[in-house]
């Protein structure tokens, strides 16, 4: 990891990456790396992020705007879940860098942080803290599941 910050530090991002759970745990100066190993992507109202099937290559932190996960169901798109700003998408990628399992559009105008896998490897230390709050979120969504399908009628 790089110690030192980059030469412009935007506050108000490091803070809200600060709030994000996948990031919980790093301090603020592994956040400040965080904020500068990502890219800012920009995309338009009913553009996508990224489509069903496309390769995996790292995970969003959603900053603004509104967009909507959705999955292809026959013909037609079913919707997921709408994501929120401090919201992660595609942290999946990171784990098993399989081909995306939904898609993400945008429905305005919207502004993500995007860091690659391979970016995120330059820094185990990171790394360890967010594949840790991976499996954290993803032990809670697969005990979710559980749970709605252990309480439907038979």
């Amino acid at each position: 990891m790089n110690d030192r910050p980059p030469k412009v530090l935007d506050d108000a991002l490091i803070n809200t990456l600060g709030k994000v759970p996948l990031f919980a745990g790093l301090s603020r100066l592994q956040l400040i790396w965080l904020l500068s190993a990502t890219s800012r992507v920009t995309v338009g109202a009913n553009q996508l992020y990224f489509d069903e099937g496309d390769a995996a290559d790292g995970l969003y932190v959603f900053i603004g705007g509104e967009a909507v996960v959705e999955k292809r169901s026959g013909d037609d798109w079913q919707l997921l879940s709408a994501v929120k700003p401090g919201q992660t998408f595609g942290e999946m990628a990171i784990v098993d860098q399989l081909p995306r399992s939904a898609r993400v559009r945008a429905v305005t105008n919207c502004l993500a942080l995007n860091l690659k896998a391979s970016r995120l490897e330059s820094s185990p230390e990171v790394a360890a803290v967010i594949y840790r709050n991976i499996a954290a979120m993803q032990t809670m969504r697969l005990r979710a599941a559980n749970e709605a399908l252990s309480s439907r009628p038979r």
